[in-house]
């Protein structure tokens, strides 16, 4: 039976399983589809219409999480920051989705491959790509270390600071000061 995107109730269901999605796949990654409906109050006939499979419903997490990076960057854009203003305040505005996308780090390798979410993050990635060149002729980034290690070196970051957010060793706000300090200070005395 196909869904009609226009249901009330059905959209409702379906946000309801994203919603509980992240928040068990938060406390146990290994959690199955089951789990997930239980904790989102529907049954598993309401699921499965939905959502085929755990690596379809990790799928459109990934979808969501990659979105929400874009809404991230929106102000970032339309302030036209440039260059290491940029990366800054894209570090600070990407922190903060740690509470809901963290789970993501440990099942990334079911949705790695698919074409949709590679598009997705291969283009967000070159947009970084064009921050740090802009960095680099502005000055403020050294033109020595090639783009893809910045790129990747901030990548990392990004999901080091994750990782400690959600482990409760920092908040946001701190994971993205250490990581702008890391990156832009090094971290040699």
């Amino acid at each position: 039976m196909a869904i009609n995107p226009k249901d009330p109730r059905a959209n409702r269901s379906r946000q309801a399983l994203l919603e509980a999605g992240i928040e068990v796949l938060l406390q146990n990654p290994n959690a199955s589809l089951t789990e997930v409906a239980a904790f989102a109050g529907v049954g598993r006939a309401t699921l499965y219409r939905h959502f085929k499979t755990r690596d379809q419903l990790i799928h459109e997490l990934a979808l969501e999480s990659l979105a929400l990076t874009d809404s991230a960057m929106e102000p970032i854009k339309a302030q036209n920051l440039k260059g290491r203003e940029a990366i800054e305040a894209m570090l600070f505005a990407v922190m903060p989705l740690a509470d809901r996308f963290h789970f993501l780090l440990s099942l990334w390798n079911i949705v790695e491959d698919d074409p949709a979410v590679t598009e997705i993050y291969e283009r967000q990635l070159e947009e970084l790509a064009v921050l740090v060149e802009q960095g680099k002729k502005a000055g403020s980034i050294k033109i020595e270390i090639k783009t893809i290690w910045i790129v990747t070196t901030i990548d990392c970051l990004i999901y080091a600071g994750w990782w400690i957010v959600r482990g409760g060793e920092c908040d946001a706000q701190e994971a993205a000061e250490s990581a702008v300090q890391t990156l832009f200070g090094g971290i040699g005395a």
